[in-house]
């Protein structure tokens, strides 16, 4: 089943982010990195319903059929107008902040620090968000309540009664506002976390986050840790290889 499509509407300027689940075949699904059967004690998939079989010393406890997700979740971006454009890469969303903040004396790191905080191993893979693979005591959030939470990040350091907070900034999609470009990071990450990660798992299901193995919505943090650490030397473009498309 597909994980209902949500939605963050910013009401005081219209714009809106839509987190949609693209199941569809020919989709970009990502290998599931999970290491469901860890403890070696199960040799049944445990994708729900499914009643394959396989040696006990499977650690991703899943079958050949199922190890890659089945779902992907997609960041659209729509302007004050209904009109989707295309979402800005995280990299230029981190620049665009950096120039916003610099004339107002503004720290970011604050900002930065919450959405690493909150989101980094705190969104469920896919699989576990669409009920495809089941953990004993944990119910998952809905998208829309994760989606929520990002809000209240932001309300946090750009709220919407301060006009700072909508002052357009020029992208290569056009003009967007500030805080509408930290709902976007944001949810960026959270979309990274979901489709690819492994940090969620191993610190709420395996508590031991230690054994995370992907960076997932680190990678973005890091190029504005990059951004804003005081190197001797020019960094460059050439870090935005490192950050995920």
């Amino acid at each position: 089943m597909a994980i209902a499509t949500s939605t963050i509407i910013d009401a005081k300027s219209n714009w809106q982010i839509r987190v949609t689940d693209l199941t569809a075949l020919g989709t970009r699904f990502h290998a599931n990195p999970n290491k469901i059967n860890y403890l070696q004690n199960s040799n049944h998939c445990n994708f729900n319903g499914c009643a394959n079989t396989f040696r006990i010393n499977r650690t991703s406890g899943l079958c050949n059929n199922h190890q890659t997700h089945q779902h992907s979740l997609f960041l659209e971006l729509f302007d004050f107008n209904g009109t989707l454009i295309n979402a800005p890469l995280h990299t230029e969303i981190v620049d665009k902040l950096i120039e916003w903040a610099k004339p107002r004396n503004y720290d970011l790191l604050p900002i930065f620090k919450d959405i690493s905080f909150n989101i980094l191993g705190n969104i469920p893979d896919v699989s576990t968000l669409a009920g495809e693979t089941l953990h004993v005591g944990f119910t998952p959030p809905t998208l829309q309540t994760l989606l929520d939470e990002v809000i209240i990040i932001v309300d946090k350091h750009m709220p919407d009664y301060n006009n700072s907070s909508y002052q357009p900034l020029i992208t290569r999609q056009g003009n967007i506002p500030a805080r509408i470009l930290a709902l976007t990071f944001a949810g960026l990450i959270l979309c990274e976390e979901a489709n690819r990660g492994d940090r969620w798992f191993n610190r709420i299901i395996r508590k031991n986050e230690s054994k995370t193995e992907l960076l997932g919505g680190a990678m973005p943090i890091g190029y504005f840790a990059a951004r804003m650490f005081p190197w001797g030397i020019e960094i460059g473009k050439a870090a935005q290889r490192f950050v995920p498309r």
